[in-house]
């Protein structure tokens, strides 16, 4: 499968800032081939401002990976906001129009919600007017190893928990999710931050506020970490934008 992977990062390109979440899809997709289907990825990237010259290429691609990001959004103005919008508009596009599987990580899930109508804003309350081209220091932000609730079933937790359950996932972020979307589902909860993961309804599209790429080595299997059931969140998301690929079923 081919995926392409957009950088959202407010910063200049960069092609070495996701090498760890590169590393680490391309890598949970070997995964599956404990259902009986070997599934290899190759994973193109982009910078957001990039997207105008990708309109007529999007097709081409099985799925979407919305990159994290590590500037406040109060920080894009001018050109940047216009390429975000666009970026915005375009990714529903390729959602509801063409059913393109999509995963937002953390900065990516804020702004999967943000494109679909819902409201994002500081886990610390008290900045919710700061505009500043970088987060405060020493602000209210969810990091390092975090427990979170399975809130209803779903397939994305294939192999990690059933419902009710709980796992541990590796956080960063100062932003968050306040209110899903329309029509989107939150499936799991921190006690920190409420919206951990969520899902549109009757598409492959998901949104993750913590780092699934990160708390486990991308050599090992059964290795023991802080978060070892990451890479399984990416190996199932890659497992069902397979299945709608090549139209079949996992066991």
């Amino acid at each position: 499968m081919r995926g392409l992977l957009i950088d959202i990062e407010r910063k200049h390109p960069d092609v070495s800032r996701y090498d760890e979440l590169r590393n680490g899809i391309v890598h949970a997709a070997s995964l599956n081939k404990n259902w009986g289907k070997s599934i290899s990825v190759v994973l193109d990237h982009i910078h957001f401002t990039d997207i105008y010259n990708y309109l007529n290429i999007l097709h081409k691609y099985d799925f979407l990976i919305l990159s994290p990001q590590g500037s406040p959004w109060g920080s894009y103005r001018g050109k940047d906001m216009d390429s975000l919008n666009f970026l915005a508009q375009t990714v529903c596009g390729q959602i509801l129009e063409k059913r393109s599987p999509t995963l937002g990580i953390c900065g990516g899930h804020q702004f999967l919600a943000m494109a679909f109508g819902g409201e994002i804003g500081f886990i610390d309350n008290s900045l919710a007017n700061f505009d500043g081209d970088c987060y405060p220091p020493n602000c209210l932000a969810e990091r390092g190893p975090t427990i979170i609730r399975t809130l209803r079933d779903d397939p994305i937790f294939d192999g990690i928990t059933d419902h009710p359950g709980h796992f541990s996932v590796i956080e960063n972020h100062v932003e968050e999710v306040k209110t899903a979307p329309p029509g989107f589902m939150n499936l799991a909860s921190s006690d920190l931050s409420r919206i951990q993961l969520m899902r549109l309804p009757d598409r492959i599209v998901y949104g993750v506020a913590f780092h699934p790429e990160r708390g486990w080595s991308h050599r090992e299997t059964n290795e023991a970490s802080l978060a070892p059931h990451g890479k399984r969140i990416l190996a199932n998301f890659l497992k069902m934008a397979y299945a709608v690929k090549y139209r079949v079923s996992f066991v």
